[in-house]
C-alpha cells in the first residue's frame, strides 16, 4: 500500500550559524523572511508535511520572524495557492495591521499567494494547509478578498475545520495515498463553509460528517465523565439536541453510541495484562455501569464473551490483541438497509 508522500525538515541538526539560512532557503518557495533575533543566536524551525492528493498539510514550528511576499516576487514565481494557517501556539499579524488583529491560539490566518503579504510572527507552531487556487476558489464567495484575513477560532465552522485538519494530520501517515487523496474534496468543502461563514447545499454533507467526527472524538476523550449528556455535548458544539440526535441515528442513537464506546473501553482495559490489578467491578463503575449483572449482560451482548472470560485470556497472555466484536442490534441493521 503506497503512502502519501512525506517530508521532514529541521534546522536543529545544523550549526547555529547556518540554521536561519537553511530555513530562509526552504521557505523562499513562497516567502522572503527575516529573523526577529540575531542570526548568531541560531534559529529553530521544523516542518513535518504530507502531500494528500494535490494539497499539502504540515505542522510548522519556528522562532519569531517577518514574512514578506512582494509584488515582484509574485511576478517572478507565479505561484497561485491559498495557505490556511491554524496558529496553535504563538501568533501572527499583519505588520501594518491595526492593534488587536493578531491571531490567538486556534485562530485561522489565510494567505493568498496571489496577493502581497507582510506579516510578523512570534515563536509559533501552526498547522498549514496549502491548496491550489483552482481547487478552492470556485467554492468561495469572494476568492480574491482573503489576503491576510483572520478568522477567530471560536467560530463554530472555524473550530470544526481546525479539528478536522488536526485529525487528518495525526492520521495522514497511516492512510494510503488513495485514502489521503479521497479525503481532500470533503476537506475543501468544509474549508469553504468556514471561510464563507455559511453552510450551503454543496458543502452540507462534508460539514455534517466533520461535525459527527468531532463529536465522536469528544465523546471518546470523555468516556469516564459520567455527566456526559446530549444537552452538554449539544452546547459544546453549538447544535440543537435534535440535530445531535439526527447525527447519531445511524449508530442506534446517542445513548447507544456512548454506551458501546464505554463497553469498548472496558474491553480494552480487561484485555490489557498490565491492568489485571483492577477489578471488573471497578472498571465497570468507572464507565458508568454500577450494576454488575447489567454490565455483564451488556458486555456479553457487545463482545461475545463475559468480562471474566476476557480477564482470564488477559492473564494467560492471549487477550492483548483480542478484537471487540460488536453485535449491533436490529435497529442498526434496519437503518443500514438501503
Amino acid at each position: 500500500m503506497s503512502k502519501p508522500p512525506h517530508s521532514h525538515f529541521d534546522t536543529s541538526a545544523l550549526p547555529r550559524e547556518h540554521q536561519f539560512a537553511a530555513w530562509r532557503d526552504a521557505v523562499n518557495v513562497l516567502f522572503d523572511t527575516r529573523s526577529a533575533a540575531p542570526r548568531s543566536h541560531g534559529f529553530r524551525a521544523s516542518v513535518n508535511a504530507y502531500l494528500c492528493g494535490e494539497a499539502g498539510l504540515g505542522m510548522i514550528s519556528a522562532q519569531a520572524q517577518h514574512y514578506d511576499r512582494s509584488r515582484s516576487k509574485l511576478g517572478r514565481d507565479g505561484i497561485d495557492v491559498y495557505v490556511l494557517q491554524y496558529y496553535l501556539e504563538g501568533s501572527c499579524a499583519q505588520r501594518d495591521g491595526a492593534s488587536g488583529t493578531a491571531t490567538r491560539p486556534g485562530d485561522l490566518f489565510i494567505v493568498d499567494a496571489a496577493q502581497p503579504l507582510a506579516t510578523s510572527t512570534s515563536d509559533s507552531r501552526f498547522l498549514s494547509l496549502v491548496v491550489p487556487r483552482r481547487l478552492l476558489a470556485p467554492q468561495l464567495r469572494s476568492p480574491d478578498e482573503l489576503s491576510m484575513r483572520l478568522l477567530r477560532g471560536d467560530a463554530p465552522m472555524v473550530s470544526l475545520l481546525r479539528d478536522h485538519l488536526c485529525a487528518l494530520y495525526r492520521t495522514a501517515g497511516q492512510l494510503s495515498a488513495a485514502e489521503a487523496q479521497a479525503v481532500i474534496p470533503g476537506t475543501l468543502q468544509l474549508a469553504a463553509a468556514a471561510i464563507n461563514c455559511e453552510v450551503t447545499e454543496a458543502n452540507a454533507t462534508a460539514v455534517k460528517e466533520s461535525l459527527f467526527a468531532s463529536i465522536c472524538r469528544h465523546i471518546q476523550q470523555n468516556l469516564a465523565d459520567l455527566s456526559l449528556t446530549p444537552e452538554g455535548v449539544a452546547v459544546q458544539f453549538g447544535v440543537s439536541r435534535a440535530t445531535l440526535y439526527r447525527l447519531f441515528e445511524r449508530e442506534g442513537g446517542f445513548f447507544n453510541y456512548v454506551r458501546l464506546q464505554r463497553l469498548r473501553q472496558c474491553h480494552a482495559i480487561l484485555a490489557d495484562r498490565s491492568q489485571t490489578h483492577r477489578s471488573v467491578a471497578e472498571i465497570a463503575q468507572t464507565y458508568g455501569f454500577s450494576d454488575a449483572s447489567n454490565f455483564a449482560r451488556a458486555y456479553r451482548r457487545a463482545s461475545g464473551m463475559s468480562p471474566r472470560e476476557t480477564r482470564m485470556l488477559a492473564l494467560e497472555g492471549r487477550a492483548a490483541t483480542l478484537p471487540f466484536v460488536q453485535h449491533k442490534d436490529w435497529r442498526t441493521w434496519v437503518m443500514q438497509m438501503r
